[in-house]
């Protein structure tokens, strides 16, 4: 890894500040992974073991294949998918949390340093027994801390304890990490028939919803709690309240899936071909596996190399579909949730969303799939489909605070009929957006970094008469990472004192009266401990520099 970026460095000083104890949230696409290889980095300089946690196996196979890319030299292991290392032989484990939470499951040394990747997702009594005191640094990392229960209040503040800013999508708009966007909302109409369906099933939900929460003290927002206490009185079906709720639950469901799968929204999919055939690649995000499977049908026939990706495909068959969606053999996919968290694809210029979500979290995740940078700068757009006069309507505040934060960002936003649609899209595709100047920042190196290895290196003895602050580490040549691989090799404790009072982890040097109290060795050690590393990394560079010389001469 050669560069962090303002953000993700600001972000591992702010973890780093708040004792190396804290929650990441950066919206997808902003390379928050970064952010834990670089934690890492400082955790193996330490000599501390790594447990990397993810709910999924893609993730699992994901973070694996970047950690082995960015530090080839560390001991990594797999613990889920079949994989079974442990700590023996690895230095960082990488496991999903299933496997993490089993009995007798491998377990770091004390002091280890736990990242918790999507860590909102372990917010429940099982998944939080991972979160053990045998770690003395955390990190979580998610798009957006955001449950649907209390699980966030309960298991996951209290363990990382400090929330860090981040990057929403202002910032990575501002810094250029995401594309430039252009929105466009198209509505859509209900047939007859299904009109007359929806208006029913929406009577009895606000009649049902109205009396949960006068007569039975259901909360009224947000609307996740009251989806919670409805779901539990449910399960009441002897009381009149549990009638009523399973009531509301069905009205729900029904009037949602006919939003998801109208006909008029399927049927549009085959207007917009043409636009989509020319775009690079663009996903649908739908809501069931019959609407993803029904809109890829409808695209295939007008052009469009489209699959649908669903639950309704095994792991292998879904590995073999984003391969080929990686390669360009498919230009679209057409997907319901199993696509919007933790599902690595490459950039996509379109982003078509013929089923709103309820859940911020769920539409973030959505929102980064389409805005990643992509080759020759290009622009990404969001096609929004909706049937007005619905909760999906634009006007009556649908999509929350996913458009807001949206059209926050855009370009350019326009509502217009289906019929405009296609050419408004193509000449989108075709009209490139003029990238502002980046802004003026200095790159960050983060260091190449060698495992430490059981054998304790002495530091060199200090030459005496030589001031050793007389030259920083940084005016050095490769004088950082030099110096943070000689670190590597010392104790624990030695090192953490040569990477605080050199400023090696990010931050500013401390000074030696501050390491001196943190770690409880006298003054006159701390200075010959930095003396002793800087004068050790000099020699070392001097050395480097000789045989590059010696080899141009040759």
């Amino acid at each position: 890894m050669t560069e962090l970026r303002a953000w993700q460095k600001e972000a591992f000083d702010a973890w780093r500040a708040a004792g190396h104890r804290a929650i990441v949230e950066a919206v997808t696409g902003t390379g928050k992974t970064r952010v834990g290889i670089a934690a890492m980095v400082a955790a193996r300089s330490m000599n501390q073991q790594v447990l990397v946690v993810v709910p999924t196996i893609d993730l699992l196979e994901q973070w694996y294949t970047e950690v082995k890319l960015f530090l080839p030299s560390v001991s990594v292991g797999r613990r889920g998918n079949g994989h079974r290392d442990d700590f023996r032989h690895s230095s960082v484990l990488i496991t999903t949390v299933q496997s993490a939470i089993k009995a007798g499951a491998p377990q770091p040394r004390p002091g280890a340093l736990l990242i918790a990747d999507e860590v909102h997702r372990y917010g429940t009594d099982g998944f939080a027994q991972v979160f053990s005191d045998r770690f003395d640094h955390r990190l979580g990392l998610t798009a957006t801390l955001e449950r649907q229960d209390e699980g966030v209040d309960t298991y996951i503040r209290p363990y990382f304890e400090t929330m860090v800013p981040g990057c929403d999508f202002t910032r990575g708009r501002r810094d250029n990490v995401l594309a430039p966007v252009r929105v466009m909302t198209v509505a859509i109409d209900f047939t007859p028939d299904e009109r007359k369906k929806f208006d029913e099933h929406d009577a009895v939900a606000r009649d049902a919803r109205k009396n949960l929460i006068s007569k039975f003290g259901c909360v009224a927002a947000p609307f996740g709690a009251f989806m919670k206490d409805v779901t539990a009185l449910a399960d009441q079906r002897d009381l009149p309240e549990g009638r009523l709720a399973s009531r509301y639950l069905s009205a729900f469901s029904k009037r949602r899936a006919l939003l998801a799968d109208c006909s008029g929204k399927i049927a549009a999919l085959g207007t917009l071909a043409p636009a989509l055939a020319s775009s690079d690649r663009s996903i649908v995000f739908s809501e069931t596996k019959q609407s993803a499977e029904t809109g890829s049908a409808v695209l295939r026939d007008h052009g469009v190399k489209s699959s649908a990706y669903s639950s309704g495909l095994d792991h292998l068959a879904r590995t073999r579909v984003l391969q080929q969606f990686r390669t360009g053999a498919l230009t679209n996919l057409v997907a319901p949730r199993v696509l919007d968290e933790g599902i690595d694809v490459p950039a996509v210029d379109v982003g078509v969303i013929i089923a709103s979500s309820s859940s911020r979290r769920q539409m973030i995740q959505r929102m980064g799939r389409v805005l990643r940078p992509k080759p020759g700068d290009r622009a990404a757009a969001f096609v929004i489909l909706y049937v007005p006069g619905t909760a999906e309507d634009p006007a009556l505040g649908a999509h929350e605070a996913f458009l807001e934060q949206l059209l926050d960002i855009a370009e350019e936003q326009v509502d217009i009929p289906l019929a405009h649609a296609p050419r408004k899209l193509t000449e989108w595709l075709t009209r490139p957006i003029e990238k502002p100047a980046p802004p003026a920042r200095r790159p960050v190196d983060l260091p190449s970094f060698i495992e430490p290895t059981p054998a304790v290196t002495a530091p060199a003895e200090p030459r005496h008469g030589t001031d050793a602050t007389t030259q920083t580490v940084g005016e050095m040549p490769g004088g950082f990472d030099m110096m943070l691989r000689y670190a590597a090799t010392l104790p624990a404790k030695h090192a953490r004192v040569v990477i605080d009072v050199l400023g090696l982890g990010g931050g500013p040097p401390r000074s030696i009266a501050q390491v001196a109290r943190m770690e409880g060795v006298p003054f006159e050690e701390i200075i010959t401990m930095r003396q002793a590393a800087i004068e050790r990394v000099r020699a070392l560079v001097t050395t480097g520099q000789q045989d590059i010389t010696r080899k141009q001469g040759a």
